[in-house]
């Protein structure tokens, strides 16, 4: 027994302590001593209050006996380290377990005690009780998964498991969520069949346990294996209010209220699946909309893409070719104007029909690509004669006498033709290769004709304008203009962004949107690059001579980042212009890193590595995973304009930006926003910790010497 008015415990030994004060057991850390083999010989009395086991009892058992299982080998070797003399101390995270058979997270410091001849003769330390701390941490990583998920356009039902399971494990509560299904939609005439409405269930239990199957919604609870109280929570569309799915908390025969951070986590959860779900929706509806033409049900210009991919990819391993058929009805105007564009849009499905049934089988398709115009995909032609065959009967059913609201039409159409070979490689190659057909066949009255490449204007003007790019380098054509970048924390000049502008003597400005793919496919993108950069530094030079130090962001290629020699060709230009690494940043579109990312990754490690940093532009667009993002050597990420500018109108729109900034800066990256154009998104970017954003709003695109005097009027000259 201790001394009088001590409350702690204490085995006296030969080399044990002194008898502690009082004041140990006032501490909330639990204070202990044990002897060489880690017996207890003292405990304070916070070990009773952290554990539940009473001091007396205590004294004298083994501390392994209070470990958690999982936890006793690696303590044991920890313990070992000190006994064997390669360590003095130890301290980790570990777990106890509780007199009631609960555990408790526990930082353990404890260090050896010496006797005169150096032999270790006890061992003492601290335990704080790290629980909730651990618990917290734990919460936040569920919920940056769940978030990372839904930013990465992870599936609904894994995204709806993992909100079940984070609310079952935190509440110690069974629960499911239960999505409802979408309402019915009118399907037009020949439209692909529609998708199941079937919702699915995910289910999970406090011990990890997650199930997700395919259901149908039933409004009752889901069988237990035991009587449960259910409260049901209604999941509502952000948007239109729609009722979504339902979570169902399955208490164990109490109804007590959940205490308030349970509570705020379930509602919090219930929002992030309504925002999970409503964008599954949107998706299924986009593809819905994206692949099929809405008034005739017929594949539309992007699913044809895919058609013809899949008939050339075939076609080549039978050694046939593939035959595209653009019919386009004459002087259909006429109809809308005199029977009116309801008239009209009946006459479009009797087309569909009467051309659906010119195709030879099920692997030709027949499309609706807007307007008055359909594409007939004829798929393994051996020759471009039987292609004309078909052509010829399509015309001649298309021309036979239509009855429609009490008129009698006979429709005309041309008709162009291109078949796959050395100058059609893919879909779009194809689909204009039958528009100049078609064109021509208007042109020339005689219905249908066979794409001749003499007269493809197109690729023509294509070729000249890439002819042209690289005069107007070596002419000095070109001119970069600079929009700054803003910090919104001190509203300070971050830099600015160059963009290349083409002064074309006889256009006028082109914009990049129109030559930056010409330069691409012609090789004319890596001088052009190089020539944006190089001016970029000189201009930026030229700012700081005057006074005024400001860094420049460039746009990078893809080809010109996996050029080996661009690490060298950056120092020169660097060198030249006097200019140190830190005012310079390279930025490289999502869509180009994800392209290829480890090429992307080593590429952009290399040149990181010595001082220059980059911005991933454009971000949202590109599909990339945050697995790539996290090893990506970026400084931060520019949200894509899309998404900033339909944020104060779309609360889609501002979901994902963020989500975007909340888990780019989870990862420690900076957020940067292009594309503000009014106050209002301005200052919910602000809201949302947004780093620096560029636009209208701010400033627009302007040349070197429109930006100095911009610079000067907001106090940048020294």
């Amino acid at each position: 027994m201790g001394p009088p008015g001590v409350a702690g415990g204490a085995v006296t030994t030969a080399v044990g302590p002194e008898r502690y004060g009082a004041v140990l057991d006032h501490l909330r850390e639990v204070v202990f001593e044990t002897d060489a083999r880690g017996f207890w010989t003292y405990l304070n009395q916070a070990w009773a209050a952290l554990t539940g086991h009473p001091v007396a009892d205590s004294l004298g058992r083994h501390f392994l006996e209070f470990m958690h299982p999982d936890e006793r080998a690696s303590t044991v070797a920890l313990f070992e380290q000190v006994v064997s003399g390669a360590k003095d101390h130890c301290h980790h995270e570990t777990r106890l377990r509780t007199a009631d058979g609960s555990d408790r997270w526990v930082e353990l410091r404890s260090a050896a005690l010496f006797g005169p001849d150096g032999v270790i003769v006890a061992h003492a330390g601290t335990i704080l009780d790290i629980t909730e701390r651990h618990q917290a941490h734990e919460l936040l990583a569920e919920q940056a998964r769940v978030l990372e998920l839904m930013a990465s356009g992870g599936p609904v039902d894994e995204t709806l498991g993992a909100l079940a399971g984070l609310l079952a494990r935190r509440c110690g509560l069974v629960v499911s969520v239960v999505t409802l299904p979408p309402p019915p939609r009118p399907v037009g005439p020949r439209a692909a069949p529609a998708a199941s409405n079937g919702g699915l269930t995910a289910l999970a239990r406090p011990d990890g346990e997650v199930v997700i199957r395919p259901s149908t919604f039933a409004p009752g609870p889901l069988a237990a294996r035991r009587p449960l109280d259910v409260t049901e929570l209604a999941v509502h569309s952000p948007t239109s209010g729609a009722r979504l799915a339902v979570f169902r908390l399955h208490r164990d025969g109490h109804t007590a209220d959940l205490p308030e951070p349970e509570a705020a986590l379930v509602e919090r959860c219930v929002h992030l699946a309504a925002i999970a779900i409503e964008r599954r929706r949107a998706e299924d509806e986009a593809r819905r909309l994206a692949l099929h033409d809405p008034l005739t049900g017929l594949p539309n210009r992007t699913l044809l893409a895919d058609r013809v991919h899949q008939a050339l990819s075939r076609a080549s391993r039978r050694r046939k070719r593939v035959a595209l058929l653009l019919f386009d009805l004459d002087h259909f105007k006429i109809v809308n104007d005199t029977l009116g564009h309801e008239a009209g849009d009946r006459v479009l499905r009797q087309v569909a029909l009467r051309l659906g049934g010119t195709l030879r089988g099920s692997d030709d398709t027949l499309s609706r690509i807007g307007g008055d115009q359909f594409v007939v995909v004829l798929c393994d032609v051996d020759a471009v004669d039987g292609a004309q065959r078909t052509a010829h009967e399509a015309l001649g059913v298309l021309s036979e006498p239509l009855r429609v609201d009490d008129a009698d039409l006979q429709l005309e159409a041309s008709v162009g033709i291109a078949a796959s070979g050395a100058d059609a490689a893919d879909a779009d190659d194809l689909l204009r290769q039958a528009d100049v057909a078609m064109r021509r066949a208007k042109r020339l009255g005689t219905g249908q004709a066979l794409y001749d490449p003499r007269s493809d204007d197109q690729r023509l003007r294509r070729s000249n304008l890439a002819v042209e790019l690289r005069r107007a380098i070596a002419a000095d054509e070109l001119v970069v203009y600079y929009q700054p970048k803003v910090e919104l924390a001190a509203g300070r000049i971050l830099g600015v962004e160059g963009l290349v502008r083409w002064l074309h003597p006889r256009r006028g400005i082109v914009m990049p949107d129109e030559f930056i793919s010409v330069a691409e496919a012609s090789g004319a993108i890596r001088p052009l690059s190089l020539w944006v950069l190089q001016t970029a530094l000189a201009d930026m030079r030229r700012c700081r001579d005057e006074g005024m130090r400001v860094s420049v962001a460039v746009n990078l290629s893809a080809t010109l980042l996996h050029d080996s020699t661009l690490p060298r060709l950056i120092d020169e230009l660097l060198e030249r212009e006097r200019t140190g690494r830190a005012e310079l940043e390279l930025e490289i579109t999502e869509s180009a890193a994800m392209a290829d990312p480890e090429r992307a990754m080593t590429a952009m490690s290399r040149l990181s590595a010595e001082g220059i940093a980059f911005s991933i532009d454009d971000f949202g667009t590109g599909y990339s995973s945050l697995a790539y993002l996290k090893r990506l050597p970026a400084r931060s990420i520019k949200i894509d304009r899309s998404f900033v500018r339909g944020m104060a109108t779309d609360d889609r729109d501002a979901s994902i930006v963020r989500s975007a900034i909340e888990l780019a800066h989870s990862l420690g990256i900076g957020v940067g926003a292009e594309g503000v154009e009014s106050k209002r998104v301005y200052r919910l970017l602000e809201d949302l910790r947004c780093d620096y954003v560029q636009g209208f709003h701010l400033a627009r695109p302007m040349p070197v010497g429109a930006l100095a005097a911009w610079l000067r009027r907001r106090g940048m000259a020294a």
